[in-house]
């Protein structure tokens, strides 16, 4: 029978082997994904930052890389612009292109992070016998995962997550000394650093039997730095004295939940008196005696001056719509999306053309030039044929003739082009 080897044989078998492993360890890849997400937990309609770099060393072809694909269980917008550096790795140099995001997840529980995609660009010849470094290559980077916790117990609504947010206000002139018939505009202004501006409320105040009270509709806008999303709403309030006395204002509160605290906050505007004091009264000339008396002329000047002031509000409500949706067209183009930007502008058309069928938009531009014309037609090759987009093209192109509403006689729209010219396949890719 044969005997077994000794720990010390076994020992002195292995030596060599433990000896020679730091030689074997892999090469350094020529191709790689990194992904980084912050915080690892966050609440339900909160935002998270994730960071993707795409490492690729000298040789390797170059492609895009595709954004992880979260469906309805949050939102994700890319922040800030795209990157493009050199960095050394483990002795190799490497080519990266990092691009971060914005997550809002939409429910409390666990989120998954797909790792982001890379796909290197086709090669379109193929020489025999030669090798370009072109070969057609893939990768996928780590998967993250997100813990979203919900929203607590006794929190205020609208729920407002956010890094920090300010309200503040401006009047048009002094509040203290306020005349009958003479409007004054009250601005208020709430800025959130973590939220979109359309989650932001909408600011009121009191209705006052000495007061007209109109409101604009709000200005809303966001913006995608490279530190997170900042969302900005701009309230103004116009108030019409009609009678003299005092109106006091309550204090405006906006109350958040700061995510870096963990503890709920309340953004807050002081109250404050207002004196209405009557319309001032001009001297009459002592040469010629007054037509009327001083009463009537007083109220046919505050009459005038509301009647004035309602019909200016009145137009700068009907263009605010118009207006509205060419910032949401902005946004799309920005965003690269062509559905949305498809939307913003059927809705710009109906509101500027009440009366009329909503065309494709293709065509929507029919007496518009050439450059514009053809960014229409390639919004419907992007929707309809799958055709690569570039929003900022679009936006360059069309923006000169969306300042104004379109022409009333615009010429008759060219027919439909044929179906086997909107054919075609490119795959999108966001980066």
């Amino acid at each position: 029978m044969s005997r077994a080897p000794s720990a010390w044989a076994v020992a002195a078998l292995l030596a060599p082997l433990a000896a020679c492993a730091p030689h074997a360890r892999a090469a350094p890849p020529d191709l790689a994904i990194e992904a980084e997400l912050s915080p690892a937990q966050v609440y339900a309609g909160a935002e998270a930052r994730l960071v993707l770099r795409l490492l690729r060393a000298p040789g390797v072809a170059p492609g895009v890389l595709l954004r992880p694909a979260l469906g309805d269980a949050a939102d994700i917008s890319p922040l800030g612009t795209l990157r493009l550096y050199r960095t050394e790795r483990e002795g190799v140099r490497y080519d990266v292109l990092e691009r971060s995001f914005a997550i809002v997840p939409r429910r409390a529980g666990r989120l998954v992070v797909p790792g982001a995609e890379y796909e290197s660009a086709p090669k379109f010849v193929d020489v025999p016998g030669q090798d370009d470094g072109r070969a057609p290559r893939t990768a996928r980077g780590p998967q993250r995962v997100l813990e979203v916790r919900a929203v607590p117990a006794g929190a205020a609504e609208p729920w407002l997550p956010a890094r920090s947010l300010t309200l503040e206000e401006n009047w048009s002139r002094d509040p203290r000394a306020l005349a009958a018939g003479q409007p004054v505009t009250r601005t208020l202004i709430l800025r959130a650093e973590g939220l979109a501006a359309e989650r932001l409320p909408r600011l009121a105040m009191p209705r006052y039997p000495a007061l007209l009270v109109r409101y604009d509709r709000p200005e809303l806008s966001t913006t995608y730095r490279a530190e997170g999303i900042t969302g900005r709403s701009v309230q103004r309030i116009v108030l019409i004295p009609v009678a003299d006395g005092e109106v006091t204002v309550p204090p405006l509160s906006v109350h958040w939940w700061n995510v870096a605290a963990d503890a709920p906050r309340s953004a807050t505007i002081a109250g404050r008196s207002l004196r209405l004091n009557p319309a001032p009264v001009a001297d009459a000339p002592p040469a010629s005696p007054p037509v009327m008396s001083l009463r009537a002329v007083l109220r046919w000047f505050a009459l005038a001056t509301l009647l004035l002031s309602s019909a200016f509000l009145a137009w700068h409500l009907r263009r605010q719509p118009a207006r509205d949706a060419r910032a949401r067209l902005r946004e799309a183009c920005r965003r690269n999306d062509p559905r949305a930007a498809r939307d913003a502008l059927i809705e710009w058309w109906t509101l500027a053309r009440p009366n009329e069928p909503v065309p494709l938009p293709y065509r929507m531009g029919a007496d518009w030039d050439a450059p514009a014309r053809a960014q229409l037609a390639a919004l419907d090759a992007a929707l309809y044929a799958k055709r690569v987009w570039d929003g900022e093209a679009f936006w360059r192109g069309m923006r000169a003739w969306l300042r104004s509403l379109p022409s009333q006689h615009a010429a008759r729209p060219a027919p439909l082009p044929p179906l086997f010219k909107l054919q075609g396949r490119v795959r999108l890719a966001d980066s």
